[in-house]
């Protein structure tokens, strides 16, 4: 389902780091162990008030489980991916969005609504049979259920993987081999890499859903709209890009099953 996120951030998208997270010492990442506010029991008979406010934690939030993996790994395809991989919280409560697991499948319709002091999501019919309960802990850090979600400084649901690795992962500038800077900068743009403009690294293992593989890959795109596929590694801060080769095909039809990494094109340096 490659462009699921995609179409559901068009969908929601009227809905409303300089030092990113992948860039912090493991230490400095909140994590799942403080003691949560106590939350309030909700009756669960009627529905909610329809109560149109705006909402301070808007935003697109990550699970936390992944955004430390990934801090860790420096590989999408080695990250877990929770039943909650990410949501976008609207502007204002009653405004529709939805869950989404393993990037790339929605759930439900939910809305959230505010019950006293506690916010809740619940479907959008404001019915008291469903609510989960939204635990503000920081800023930057919610619980819902049971699940911890970290907030994007700057989150695009417009783009496939909704700007996460772009924040999380590649953002800043590099340099080749040769000195050559390179950056990798907002909007998925990219300067100083050849005749490439922009890049989309791929969040969804669902992107290539008919070659197995055990590759991390990143897409480029040229000024001419043209786009190539290659794969990536990090290994602390550098990051080398490969071409892709398939190492079996479809007896029949010849077509690739199964891609690893190839040739080596590029080795960056990221710089501090």
């Amino acid at each position: 389902m490659r462009y699921t996120l995609f179409i559901l951030g068009i969908t929601l998208g009227f809905i409303a780091c300089k030092n990113s997270v992948a860039g912090k010492p493991e230490s400095d990442i909140e994590t799942a162990t403080e003691a949560a506010p106590p939350v309030v029991e909700q009756d669960s008979v009627g529905t909610y008030d329809a109560l149109d406010t705006t909402l301070s934690f808007a935003g697109i939030w990550v699970n936390e489980g992944y955004v430390n993996d990934l801090h860790i790994t420096q590989s999408p395809r080695l990250c877990r991916a929770d039943s909650i991989s990410c949501i976008e919280i609207p502007a204002r409560t009653l405004m529709v969005t939805r869950y989404i697991s393993d990037f790339h499948e929605g759930s439900q319709d939910i809305v959230v609504v505010k019950s006293g002091d506690q916010y809740l999501f619940t479907r959008p019919d404001l019915g008291k049979d469903y609510a989960d309960t939204i635990q503000i802990l920081s800023p930057t850090r919610i619980k819902v259920c049971d699940t911890y979600l970290y907030k994007l400084v700057k989150g695009d649901v417009k783009k496939p993987d909704w700007g996460i690795l772009e924040e999380l992962l590649f953002k800043g500038t590099y340099h080749l081999e040769d000195g050559k800077r390179v950056i990798f900068a907002e909007n998925d743009t990219i300067m100083g890499l050849d005749q490439f403009t922009h890049y989309t690294p791929v969040i969804d293992d669902n992107w290539y859903t008919d070659i197995e593989n055990d590759v991390d890959y990143i897409e480029f795109e040229t000024s001419e709209n043209k786009k190539v596929k290659y794969g990536y590694k990090f290994m602390m801060d550098t990051l080398t890009i490969f071409q892709t080769k398939c190492l079996q095909q479809n007896g029949r039809t010849k077509a690739c099953t199964f891609e690893t990494y190839g040739e080596k094109m590029y080795t960056l340096i990221k710089e501090k």
